[in-house]
């Protein structure tokens, strides 16, 4: 095994250079004076000096909670002790505290990530995945590539999000590179390689841990090998041991891969694989690392959908997701001809694999605001996108003429617009779709065997 410790930060990282910091220190009652913003005239604001070390600490965090991400990291470079300031615990608990009471958590803005971006170094994709990307207020689907981009050979692949810390790899036959990175702060680092087999021969999935401080304190890495056989190959990789560990497991019977499905669903702790049993059902394909990571199980989807719809279009007209801790199904009718056009289900018992129908909606039963969707809504044609992970409500769809995103609300049974229109040539299927509610603090990647290198 090929160890690779290449590391990388830059962007609002801390710098524990001391003269890059004490350039700064003759600067601290400026920037405090232009953060309290007085409406005093020109002449008294002459006289208006205030010593920064008898500034209580109580009201400068007051002050620098109430300011945007990007502002409160450019700030730690202030001086030694506001960058004390801002990276304690407590400073991270009071600024949630402080989110949480302004807004609710289903109102953090939602992206929908076409998972193939055609660019060619790791530092263009944290660009395009920049603070720019951070400081939309609205749910938006982001190409990250353009319709030129897309003309290259070079090709990064965003496998998964979780807690904000994204994996990716470098799409090529060999060698295998995965990274972990921070968009916000621009911290990466490469895992180990692994051996020279295709890249499309595995699904992978990324599992996190937060503690009470919302601080990440671990990742999991796990990736599956495509195998039609009794048996399957998984390997992991944990940021608290350094390396990928290998499992051959048995499996209940032999399984299929689904050709359109891609990264795996994180719920109850576990990863689940959408797979295809003997039978020709769609199934999934459960691996929980932790608890149990000498075994798999199979979970049934609900007995009651549609099976001629899910083989004849190969399940595009089903979307499996979770949201709120809990997985959910969503099914939408292939044809006009159908009695009901949205058909939801929600898991009820994990363990026995039982699912409870939440709703049927007719096409009669929904409205929209919008003149041009209403019309639409008699023949129009859908196809699920993603469920929002954090408002149980809100599912996405793609409406295929025209070319739109929309949400449904389940509560009121309305459509609405979500985004602008888009051009053909983008076009994002829920198999390419990934969900990515934009973190309320920026995470720290955690290093243990692999040391991280500073980029001046």
């Amino acid at each position: 095994m090929e160890n690779d410790d290449n590391s990388n930060s830059s962007g609002m990282e801390d710098d524990d250079n001391s003269n890059s910091i004490n350039q700064f220190d003759g600067d601290e009652n400026r920037i405090l004076q232009q953060l309290l913003h007085t409406n005093i005239s020109s002449k008294r604001k002459q006289l208006f000096w205030y010593d920064i070390r008898n500034f209580p600490d109580s009201l400068l965090i007051e002050i620098l909670a109430r300011l945007s991400v990007k502002s409160i990291f450019s700030f730690k470079s202030v001086c030694k002790h506001w960058q004390t300031l801002i990276s304690h615990p407590s400073f991270c608990r009071f600024y949630y505290s402080i989110l949480n009471s302004n807004a609710p958590s289903s109102s953090q803005p939602l992206r929908i990530l076409d998972r193939y971006t055609y660019v060619p170094t790791l530092d263009e994709l944290l660009n395009r995945l920049g603070t720019e990307v951070h400081s939309l207020s609205e749910f938006s689907v982001l190409f990250l590539s353009t319709p030129e981009d897309q003309q290259q050979y070079h090709q990064f692949r965003i496998l998964a999000i979780s807690n904000g810390l994204i994996l990716c790899c470098w799409r090529a036959p060999t060698p295998f590179v995965y990274y972990i990175c921070d968009p916000l702060t621009r911290l990466w680092i490469t895992l180990p390689r692994r051996g020279p087999r295709y890249h499309d021969s595995f699904k992978e999935g990324l599992i996190t841990k937060v503690n009470e401080d919302h601080m990440l304190t671990s990742y999991t890495v796990v990736r599956l090998e495509h195998l039609t056989s009794n048996y399957l190959n998984l390997e992991t990789f944990s940021s608290e041991t350094g390396k990928w560990i290998c499992y051959k497991l048995p499996c209940p019977i032999p399984i299929l891969w689904r050709q359109l499905a891609c990264g795996p669903i994180y719920c109850y702790g576990a990863l689940h694989w959408q797979v295809i049993n003997d039978k020709g059902i769609h199934v999934m394909l459960a691996f929980d690392p932790y608890k149990d990571p000498k075994s798999v199980c199979l979970i049934p989807f609900p007995d009651d959908r549609d099976l001629k719809s899910e083989h004849n279009y190969m399940g595009t007209c089903q979307l499996c997701g979770e949201s709120q801790g809990t997985l959910r199904y969503f099914e939408v009718a292939h044809d006009s001809t159908q009695l009901y056009l949205f058909t939801m289900w929600a898991m009820k018992h994990y363990e026995k694999g039982e699912w409870c129908c939440e709703f049927k909606v007719r096409r009669s039963d929904l409205h929209s605001n919008d003149l041009e969707l209403s019309n639409w809504l008699l023949d129009g044609w859908f196809r699920p996108l993603s469920f929002h992970p954090l408002n149980p409500n809100v599912v996405y769809l793609q409406c295929m003429e025209p070319e739109r995103i929309v949400s449904y609300n389940i509560l009121n049974k309305r459509l609405d617009f979500a985004s602008k229109p888009i051009d053909s040539s983008q076009l994002i299927l829920w198999s390419t779709a990934i969900p990515f509610v934009l973190p309320k603090w920026p995470v720290l990647v955690p290093i243990t065997t692999v040391k991280s290198k500073k980029r001046g």
